[in-house]
């Protein structure tokens, strides 16, 4: 009996309509619209980036290994995507017969006459899924569970690329206190000399007092220094979740090769395949898949329960040939009032469909912004880069001629401060134009969708 019932089920199973409305992902026009192709060149095309080639610097690989074992919102990722698996599993589950088997003892008295009844069976149930309702919820839950591995990758992107940003960041910081502690020991020798010149009458007290006051306001722009790469380092060791190794911090932030340069033609399909595109492009697919769950709800849910076993008065004769039994209950529900019920899930069911088709879309036009700035900035920071770095030799110089001058008596103490101070910010801006560079380097590898892609 259970033979034909089970080529009956799964014959059904194979056969159940399907109402998921069908879902057309026509993404031409958005990436004609949104995509502008700023280098035509023989660059060697973009299809995927390892990040293990892409960081060339050992302590930021090992900073960023430290990132990817620790870090609480990547955890947290990865334990949603087991989460989702089995969601996944269970809505599975829903398209295969249940089998249970099943042992119960009654005991009753009618006028103190006290019998016994015992009952072993095995029993299998089925929901015929006629309308597609169950492979519409296994669909969606499907693609639920891709969605949230799509994040997951989306989330590790992130986190590379904010860890090696913090990083940088860090490093900057501390190349800018070494440089105004370099600078903080020639205003000490400066203030030394001015204040004998004073002493004998060969300066003013005015020039006495400036450089004291510049002196006092170096030390202070240390401090400032100081204080942020405190924070860079609580940045750094919130992303890594553990503290800082002290063999990765480098004295100078400039003399090191971290990254390798991204010159790429970028094709748009490319992008297309980003993770959290990929993420809401199934997150899309999986509120398609409930209206089809929706509108079967409309439909009859059959239902299908088999049973046989044993049932006796007596335990010691319950599994006896002659105490067998069987029994078959085919059931139909039609749903005929709710009071709207499934209307207004079906209406929620399009509704989120639309929302989820707007933020794919939305997704894709931000993903197409984010590629069309990073490769804007591109187009000229090495150039910047280059015209600041000669800047900054001219500004060096003319402040170390200025220093020697005032030193040995030629030069003014207002030239050789103008210069100084020109220096100063020439050299953090060129610090900072020189982490740009790098993070411009970070933020292509992120838009692109990094090693994922």
């Amino acid at each position: 009996m259970f033979k034909y019932l089970y080529i009956s089920l799964f014959a059904l199973i194979f056969t159940a309509c399907s109402m998921q409305p069908k879902l057309n992902l026509d993404e031409k026009e958005l990436i004609q619209s949104s995509f502008k192709d700023y280098e035509k060149s023989d660059k060697k095309s973009f299809e995927k980036l390892d990040s293990s080639d892409f960081i060339l610097d050992e302590s930021l690989k090992k900073i960023v290994n430290l990132a990817l074992l620790n870090n609480k919102d990547l955890n947290i990722a990865l334990l949603k995507i087991d989460r989702a698996k089995a969601l996944y599993g269970i809505e599975t589950s829903k398209l295969f017969p249940s089998v249970n088997a099943n042992g119960s003892l009654n005991r009753s008295d009618r006028n103190n006459n006290i019998s016994s009844d015992y009952k072993a069976n095995l029993a299998a149930s089925f929901e015929l899924d006629l309308f597609g309702k169950n492979q519409s919820l296994n669909l969606a839950a499907k693609n639920s569970f891709l969605a949230t591995k799509y994040a997951y990758n989306s989330t590790k992107i992130v986190l590379i690329s904010q860890t090696i940003s913090s990083y940088f960041n860090l490093l900057s910081n501390i190349e800018n206190r070494n440089l105004a502690t370099k600078i903080l020991e020639n205003l000490n020798e400066v203030y030394t000399l001015t204040s004998k010149k004073y002493s004998i009458g060969a300066s003013s007290k005015d020039e006495m007092l400036a450089s004291l006051a510049a002196l006092k306001e170096m030390e202070n722009r240390i401090l400032d220094f100081e204080n942020e790469i405190e924070k860079s380092i609580n940045a750094l060791e919130l992303l890594i979740s553990s503290k800082l190794p002290d063999d990765i911090l480098k004295n100078s932030f400039l003399d090191s090769l971290y990254l390798k340069s991204l010159d790429y033609n970028i094709d748009s399909n490319v992008l297309l395949n980003r993770p959290d595109i990929k993420e809401y492009e199934f997150k899309l697919k999986e509120k398609n898949a409930n209206i089809g769950a929706a509108r079967a709800a409309f439909f009859p849910t059959i239902s299908l329960t088999a049973s046989t076993g044993y049932a006796s008065s007596s335990l010691d004769g319950l599994f006896n040939s002659n105490n067998s039994f069987w029994e078959f209950r085919p059931s139909i529900t039609l749903p005929i009032f709710s009071a709207g019920a499934n209307i207004k899930r079906l209406k929620y069911s399009k509704v989120e469909q639309e929302i989820a088709l707007k933020e794919y879309q939305k997704s894709i036009q931000t993903a197409f912004k984010e590629v069309n700035d990073a490769l804007a900035i591109r187009k000229n920071i090495d150039l910047k880069v280059k015209n600041h770095k000669e800047l900054l030799e001219a500004l060096e110089n003319s402040y170390n001629i200025a220093l020697n001058s005032y030193k040995i008596g030629h030069g003014s103490y207002l030239n050789m401060l103008i210069s100084q101070r020109a220096f100063i910010n020439a050299k953090i801006n060129h610090t900072n134009l020189y982490k740009d560079e790098l993070e411009n380097r970070v933020l292509l590898f992120k838009v692109l969708g990094g090693e994922l892609n």
